[in-house]
């Protein structure tokens, strides 16, 4: 099979691999559709913690089942499936917590960092994922689930913000993770704002019925924002967007920081505005199979838009031309085709 493996940093091959063969409670899939992200993009540029040199990177997905393992109960071959890039053990100190998302073994199931993933003509998803987070699509319009991920760790994230009334929400940020908490607010709040940059994707959150401030307008001027917002949603993963949304957030009110910073990254904030403006600030990572599970529901009830973000397709042979495109800010998310 052709896959996209990742050697080094910005050393991505097409090479020629074996299918791979499913143990006890593992299905292989042969890939219909997959997507690029962010966290593709990064690896590609300098790595991840979690990413294990040579890797087929990858992690979003759908895929038909080609082959199943014993003890393989809910799918059959012929279905087609998609679900997360991971699962929790439901053994350790986190997951006896109910902190799935902080799992202490979800690096044995790390689809694209851990184990090989999904920018590949055939995938083996491991047990745990199939008994916790993988779904049938019943649908002939499967390009849409191919999201379920990072709508999971933004479903997940949305546990901590509790919207009163029509509370002004400020999502920092223009990406996809960004137009997915969007899309959430808006079923919460009438009043709900983008701090972002490039054209194309600012235009695309106007079409969303989105409230836009342009980044490059406002960055000097950031003082006419400073009333203050209920809500604000840090989406970008850069120490300057988070000192922003902390400005940005009014007394007493709510605070996400949804988007990651390196380890030993510091970042000072006012604590006389925590304190005596009593902000409600909260982090947020990964996904658990209960956001998951609300995820797929809310692709398959259409009340997210998913496909929206998919800006352009290509075949798996131009995937690194696609990582580019992310990062010159061409593309939010490219469909990779099989």
């Amino acid at each position: 099979m052709k896959a996209a493996v990742l050697k080094n940093i910005r050393e991505l091959k097409i090479e020629e691999k074996e299918i791979p063969v499913p143990s006890k409670g593992e299905l292989v899939i042969r890939l219909l559709y997959a997507l690029t992200c962010g966290t593709d993009l990064k690896s590609y540029e300098r790595g991840h913690p979690f990413l294990k040199f040579p890797r087929i990177i990858g992690h979003e997905y759908v895929g038909e089942v080609v082959a199943k393992g014993d003890l393989v109960k809910n799918f059959e071959i012929g279905d087609l499936v998609t679900g997360a890039n991971s699962a929790p053990c439901g053994e350790c100190f986190y997951c006896r917590k109910g902190n799935h998302n902080l799992c202490e073994r979800l690096n044995e199931t790390l689809l694209g960092f851990t184990l090989d993933g999904a920018f590949a003509q055939y995938m083996k998803v491991p047990r745990r994922i199939v008994e916790k987070n993988l779904y049938k699509i019943e649908e002939r319009d499967y390009k849409k689930y191919a999201s379920i991920e990072p709508l999971a760790c933004v479903v997940h994230s949305w546990k901590f913000i509790d919207v009163k009334g029509d509370d002004n929400i400020l999502i920092i940020g223009s990406g996809p993770i960004a137009i997915l908490h969007s899309q959430l607010a808006l079923n919460y709040s009438k009043n709900v704002s983008l701090l972002g940059k490039h054209d194309n994707r600012l235009s695309l959150a106007r079409r969303l019925g989105i409230k836009v401030y342009d980044y490059e307008i406002y960055k000097q001027r950031l003082d006419e924002l400073k009333e203050g917002f209920d809500i604000v949603i840090e989406a970008v993963g850069t120490p300057e967007a988070w000192g922003m949304a902390f400005d940005l957030v009014r007394k007493g009110g709510s605070l996400l920081y949804f988007g990651g910073l390196k380890s030993g990254t510091q970042v000072s904030f006012d604590a006389y505005k925590i304190h005596y403006g009593e902000l409600q600030i909260y982090g947020s990572f990964h996904h658990d199979p209960v956001s998951v599970r609300r995820a797929f529901e809310l692709i398959k009830e259409n009340k997210v838009d998913t496909k929206i973000l998919i800006t352009s397709e290509r075949n798996l042979e131009e995937i690194e031309s696609a990582l580019l495109d992310m990062a010159s800010g061409k593309d939010m998310k490219v469909g990779i085709k099989f």
